[in-house]
């Protein structure tokens, strides 16, 4: 009774499962298994297809439907795709996925009237079988030299692939030993056609081994120790306190004639000061770069420092001329005024007066690196007429003779030569030069109204540069030397009787 239980239980699930396949009559599918992969080109630039064989997946199942409902099938699949229809570029090991496109009226018009229910879901396909790509090296045909000399080298190349254009991060201005990165990208002649270098040579079946190269600079002359100054000097003229500089050469420097020196300071000089001469090219480049290029010279300065010597050390007070001589030339002015006076026939020598003495120098006119001194006694004198009454005046008495000893001292010798305001006047036609007319306007008197007008006159007027502290106490040096004057003892001078 169990056993025949048992068996009517087993009949009752076999009929019940008929029952359900029956009643449903779909057939269940998954499009995945339906689906071929096609991988070609090149690793890296290769194409990956996806197709829907929807034939295989009829095929199937065609024997478990209607005529009707497997041309209705028929219809919709054939028009089922993937998408992306192509994937470009992809990679050996790469995984694509690929979307159905089918939309939901026809997935269920196949449930509803084919009785076919399809799983679409999104295929994920791993790439292989992609042909490798060659690599290249891009810079085995490059040939590259180097030009000129060390410091300012130059960069030369040759190439042989066509398609490649090759940039340096430095051409110019190399050293021995400088690293230089060298960069491959594709010539402009392709780029309007290839994204860049990589795309065009995978299309040939080809990638670079590398987009850059460090190469190091090297072959290069070595540059020749060089002073722009070997043969130059300075050429110094004038009086210690008053010199002038100018550069001099000896003419032993093949490379003289391509550099300009300037100095940064040429006048006033004095013994011991210090003169920074600085060398340029001549076309105003920095020096090191033009010698460098031009020569293969390596300029050890660019610059020298001068100290002033040798200038002339002239007598700078009035203690430095010899006592004798001065006093000759004093004593020669007084005879010469006395005399001057004598000779008048109306005017009577009331007093002379000694104000002071003056040390100065000229500049030689034929030798400009040449002074003459020139020492001036300084009078005041006091005539007397009927005509004009006292009549002040000022007169003077200089030698330019002088002779300077080793010590600086200096020797005059009125004796052979001096000079007055005699030989600087006319009274022809009127009274001119070192002369004047006195109150009536009818005598005249040789010498000067003014102590400002003799100073305007010898000193100013010529000249004279006179020396420091050279001012006699004896000198009304505030009146000599007004305070708007310019000249040297302007802030030297002091005042007395």
């Amino acid at each position: 009774m169990k056993k025949n239980l048992i068996r009517l239980l087993e009949l009752l699930i076999v009929i019940s499962a008929a029952f359900i396949l029956t009643a449903c009559g779909k057939i269940e599918l998954t499009a995945d298994d339906f689906v071929e992969f096609t991988d070609e080109g090149y690793d890296g630039i290769g194409t990956s297809k996806a197709e829907f064989d929807y034939k295989e997946m009829l095929k199937d199942v065609k024997d478990k439907m209607k005529d009707e409902r497997y041309s209705a099938a028929k219809k919709i699949l054939k028009n089922v795709t993937l998408s992306p229809e192509t994937a470009k570029n992809v990679s050996n090991g790469q995984t694509v996925t690929f979307e159905w496109d089918i939309d939901d009226d026809d997935i269920k018009e196949l449930e509803d009237e084919c009785k076919l229910i399809i799983k679409f879901s999104d295929v994920e396909h791993k790439v292989s079988g992609l042909t490798p790509l060659k690599e290249v090296d891009l810079f085995q045909n490059l040939d590259i030299s180097y030009s000129g000399y060390d410091t300012i080298g130059t960069i030369y190349y040759w190439y042989g692939e066509s398609y490649v254009s090759y940039s340096f991060d430095k051409t110019e201005g190399l050293s021995n030993g400088d690293t230089v990165t060298v960069t491959a990208s594709l010539d402009s002649w392709y780029t309007g056609t290839y994204k860049d270098l990589n795309a065009f040579m995978a299309e040939r079946g080809e990638k670079p081994a590398s987009l850059t190269k460090e190469i190091k600079v090297e072959g290069l002359t070595e540059l020749k120790e060089y002073s722009p100054f070997q043969s130059v000097s300075l050429k110094l003229s004038g009086m210690d306190g008053a010199g002038e500089a100018a550069i001099a050469t000896d003419w032993s420097d093949s490379y003289y004639y391509n550099w300009e020196y300037s100095l940064d300071k040429t006048e006033g000089l004095s013994n011991g000061d210090v003169i920074t001469v600085t060398a340029v090219a001549y076309d105003g480049t920095p020096i090191e770069e033009y010698a460098a290029k031009y020569y293969g010279l390596k300029i050890t300065e660019t610059s020298k420092q001068f100290t002033v010597e040798g200038l002339i050390v002239l007598a700078g007070t009035i203690e430095d001329i010899v006592p004798e001589g001065l006093e000759a030339l004093t004593e020669a002015g007084k005879n010469a005024i006395v005399d001057m006076v004598n000779g008048w026939s109306t005017t009577d020598l009331v007093s002379i007066e000694k104000l002071g003495t003056v040390l100065g120098y000229e500049e030689d006119y034929w030798y400009s690196d040449k002074y003459i001194p020139y020492v001036y006694v300084i009078y005041r004198v006091t005539t007397h007429n009927d005509t004009d009454g006292d009549v002040e005046f000022y007169w003077y008495a200089n030698c330019s003779n002088g002779v300077l000893s080793d010590t600086g001292s200096l020797m005059i010798d009125p004796a052979s030569s001096y000079d007055t305001p005699l030989n600087h006047y006319s009274s022809w036609w009127g009274v001119s030069g070192e002369a004047f007319y006195g109150p009536s306007g009818s005598l005249y008197y040789v010498g000067f109204e003014t102590l400002e007008s003799l100073y305007k006159t010898r000193f100013e007027d010529r000249g004279l540069m006179i020396k420091e502290n050279s001012v006699d106490l004896g000198l009304d040096a505030a009146v000599l030397f007004p305070e708007n004057n310019e000249g040297e003892a302007a802030e030297e001078g002091t005042t007395g009787t």
